[in-house]
């Protein structure tokens, strides 16, 4: 652990914003991790509301859907109440589907735009503090025969050394990430569409 901040220290102020931003994304993969469920999204009892339809029971259906305040069931009880007040038949409420869940995207992209920024700018900050790091190394060379010039010549390519490794440490699994959680956020609303579609098509 000593060494690790021995490193971090000797990387310079870029590395300081860097350890920063991979504090940051870290939390923001945690709390999509956590949230970004296909289960939390759907409703559980979707498969009773489908019985329900079936049977004619629109009003249950409704009951149902009224106790479950999951994003899936929140679409599919809106569209049930267009339906039973005649506002919409059966084929409006499938074209409107589309549309409903589309508005689920804020939702499940939630963060994903700030994991994307710190991914792309963290090798920019990482070579900030290598192009810092050099600068020095050049400083070094006018007294490169004394110790001060030995040290000041080998603090300069750590800095520069050190900071372009952490910069490529936090943006990787920064975007990593994003393309997982992007890909995750596709599937569950295809799933959800999909699931509520089927469950719309037993409409009498």
């Amino acid at each position: 652990m000593d060494t690790l901040f021995s490193l971090l220290e000797k990387g310079g102020f870029a590395v300081y914003v860097l350890v920063f931003l991979s504090l940051v994304s870290w939390a923001l993969i945690v709390e999509r991790l956590f949230n970004l469920r296909f289960g939390s999204m759907l409703s559980k009892s979707v498969k009773d509301v489908r019985s329900l339809l079936a049977s004619g029971d629109v009003e249950g259906a409704l009951k149902l859907l009224s106790l479950d305040n999951s994003p899936a069931s929140q679409i599919l009880y809106r569209l049930l109440e267009e339906y039973k007040e005649g506002k919409a038949d059966k084929r409006i409420l499938m074209s409107d589907l589309s549309f409903e869940v589309s508005l689920l995207a804020p939702k499940v992209e939630k963060n994903l735009a700030l994991l994307s920024t710190i991914a792309s700018v963290s090798p920019l900050i990482g070579l900030f503090g290598t192009i810092t790091g050099l600068i020095k190394v050049f400083s070094a060379f006018a007294v490169a025969q004394t110790e001060q010039g030995v040290a000041l010549l080998a603090t300069g390519i750590s800095e520069a050394l050190i900071s372009a490794a952490t910069g490529l440490a936090v943006a990787i699994p920064a975007l990593l990430a994003y393309w997982i959680f992007r890909i995750m956020g596709n599937s569950i609303l295809d799933r959800i569409e999909q699931e509520l579609t089927e469950t719309l098509r037993v409409l009498k």
